[in-house]
């Protein structure tokens, strides 16, 4: 029983992540009020399952180290990533968005191809674009539930300023943290020791 309950934590995180794709769909079906609604309820289980891992496990299991935010990224990538062809989202800020993180990941795997295996710890700016990044998800989720994605003609214009600031404020963080993430893969790239043949 005890080695069933263990793995709550881990079963309320898989659910989050194969919610993702229901989630676009809602997106991309222009349903914005039950995307909007799901994607709130969704969240709730990330709270969930870091509140069931330490009052049943008293912390996350390995299982879960990996599972709640691969979770986080794949909803956030999902909802950005249908957000460009629904209209809420300008197509270019989302290309943007998915060029920094295959850039990421491109130069962190070239970093442990060449040294070895490597600690990649998050750095502040770019805990900053991923806020930027949902608070620009909700908004426009808001915006389009209200007013079906004619936003631009028909929101209101504090509502309409407040999605654009965010939209702006997400385009700056992304390369600010991208040129971050950069420069410390080079630096790590550079630090003495062995080689990989």
């Amino acid at each position: 029983m005890r080695r069933w309950t263990s793995q709550i934590p881990n079963i309320i995180s898989l659910a989050r992540l194969l919610s993702a794709p229901l989630l676009g769909w809602l997106v991309l079906e222009r349903r914005f009020g039950m995307a909007l609604a799901a994607t709130f309820a969704v969240s709730l289980t990330d709270w969930l399952d870091g509140w069931t891992a330490r009052r049943l496990n008293g912390g996350e299991t390995k299982a879960g180290v990996i599972l709640d935010p691969l979770a986080d990224k794949t909803m956030l990538v999902t909802l950005f990533l249908c957000c460009g062809p629904a209209g809420l989202i300008p197509v270019w800020l989302v290309a943007l968005v998915m060029g920094r993180d295959l850039v990421i990941v491109a130069g962190a795997s070239l970093v442990r191809a060449v040294k070895g295996p490597m600690r990649f710890s998050p750095m502040a700016v770019g805990k900053v674009s991923t806020f930027f990044q949902i608070l620009s998800v909700l908004l426009v989720l808001i915006v389009g539930a209200i007013h079906g994605g004619a936003w631009a003609a028909r929101s209101s214009f504090w509502l309409r300023t407040l999605a654009d600031l965010c939209l702006a404020e997400t385009a700056f963080f992304t390369i600010a943290s991208g040129l971050a993430y950069i420069r410390r893969g080079i630096a790590m790239a550079r630090l003495p020791g062995q080689k990989r043949v």
